[in-house]
């Protein structure tokens, strides 16, 4: 299949500009998604910070990390308020979990990076995990004397920022796809419209050129070219010309043998 001049201009301004609206849509959804993420992930750093202060409050009286009261229920609490809110727990230097929104982790182990992130965390510093589905935000906990004693973590889930970021990419998509759909019919008929007179100058440039292929010397296309371009009526004049100097050397030629042959 031929494509046109216009045709293939069009197609070519039309690839950049899908390619430039799909990465200017993929770089807004990078940009949603983390902004979303980040502002979810500040909402429950608050939540874990004001727990936090409420257990080293309890800490500076003297009391031990084991011994304190009521720190589940406060926890439970602050599930109950958000239904985001997976669970709450609480556990030692060594990962064993003391307190938690769920009894059935109370006295597990908690993972080697929960672990790490509450040792390496500084007083008042939060730290934070995430996972395709959930996030956890933690704050490491400190007595009196400076001294890490373990840490709280709050796991949340994901699923509305994954809602979130489908709904929103769905929006952004949609408008991208009618954008491309817009800028493919301006840049077809745009083309058209303003690549009319060269693509009538080069048909007939081409139609002058297949006259002197065909050696019409009085063809129409070639007779029009001339009449408009005095350079393309040298340059043919200078084919033609050629073209007959060939001929009477071929007849030339033809002569001799004809005549050495008697």
């Amino acid at each position: 299949m031929n494509f046109g001049f216009a045709t293939r201009i069009a197609f070519v301004l039309a690839t950049i500009l899908s390619a430039s609206i799909v990465l200017t849509s993929v770089l807004s959804m990078h940009k949603y998604e983390r902004t979303f993420a980040n502002f979810l992930a500040s909402r429950f750093e608050f939540v874990a910070n004001d727990i936090r202060q409420r257990i080293e409050t309890q800490m500076d009286l003297g009391l031990q990390l084991a011994n304190l009261q009521n720190v589940n229920a406060e926890m439970e609490t602050y599930q109950s308020g958000d239904s985001q809110i997976l669970s709450i727990e609480v556990f030692d230097a060594n990962g064993t979990v003391l307190f938690s929104t769920d009894t059935s982790f109370i006295g597990d182990l908690v993972t080697d990076e929960w672990i790490d992130a509450a040792r390496s965390a500084k007083p008042d510093e939060i730290w934070s995990q995430q996972d395709a589905r959930t996030g956890v935000v933690g704050a490491a906990l400190y007595n009196n004397l400076d001294q890490n004693i373990g840490s709280l973590a709050l796991r949340y889930s994901l699923k509305i920022l994954n809602e979130s970021v489908l709904a929103q990419a769905s929006r952004i998509f949609a408008v991208g796809g009618g954008v491309v759909v817009a800028m493919i019919l301006v840049g077809f008929f745009g083309a058209m419209l303003l690549l009319k007179t060269p693509r009538k100058y080069l048909r007939g440039i081409r139609g002058a050129l297949e006259d002197l292929a065909r050696r019409r010397a009085d063809g129409k296309n070639l007779r029009a070219a001339r009449t408009a371009h005095k350079e393309f009526d040298a340059f043919a004049a200078t084919v033609i010309a050629a073209d007959q100097a060939i001929a009477q050397g071929g007849k030339e030629i033809r002569r001799i043998d004809e005549e050495e042959a008697v």
